[in-house]
């Protein structure tokens, strides 16, 4: 006994499977970075409204929250970084994110045909965002990665520009 009634055609049906595939495109750059060990590891978070937080832990330890957003196609570390708008590690920040969307960069160089980096800071914490195009999650995941990884080092590395530098900690 079937009941056709009960069928639904509309977008949000439909909407789960592409959903998951995104998340699993980045979930499968991550595990791949882990196997590497550039992460030590991730712990996904719930899927809801399309956004769904991810728990990064870095080599050293720390804990970075990276945040994906289906809807908008970006994927963010919100509060990467704590560093002032006119502070010298933001300068840096903003330096390093302006070369790795110039051409003639090395392989952490941004293609603007498949991504868009945003550096942002509100209220003295510095986001890492990365618009996804085209469908390639799995390379804008490992790129920002690797900015991520970049930016945090350059925070570590130059203490007097960063003398109260502590990692933000993921909400």
């Amino acid at each position: 006994m079937s009941n056709h009634t009960d069928m639904t055609h509309s977008c949000d049906f439909v909407a789960p499977i592409r959903r998951s595939k995104e998340v699993k495109a980045v979930c499968a750059a991550l595990r791949a970075l882990v196997e590497r060990g550039e992460l030590r590891s991730f712990q996904e978070g719930k899927l809801r409204v399309g956004r769904m937080p991810v728990d990064i832990e870095w080599p050293d330890g720390r804990i970075s929250r990276l945040r994906i957003d289906i809807e908008a196609a970006t994927l963010t570390f919100a509060a990467l970084l704590e560093a002032g708008a006119g502070s010298a590690l933001y300068r840096e920040l903003k330096t390093l994110a302006r070369a790795a969307q110039t051409p003639g960069r090395d392989a952490a160089r941004i293609d603007p045909a498949r991504a868009m980096l945003r550096v942002t800071e509100q209220g003295g914490a510095v986001s890492w965002s990365i618009v996804v195009t085209r469908g390639e999650y799995e390379y804008c995941t490992r790129r920002l990665i690797e900015l991520a990884r970049e930016a945090l080092a350059l925070a570590i590395e130059a203490p007097p520009l960063a003398q109260n530098y502590q990692p933000a900690v993921a909400n």
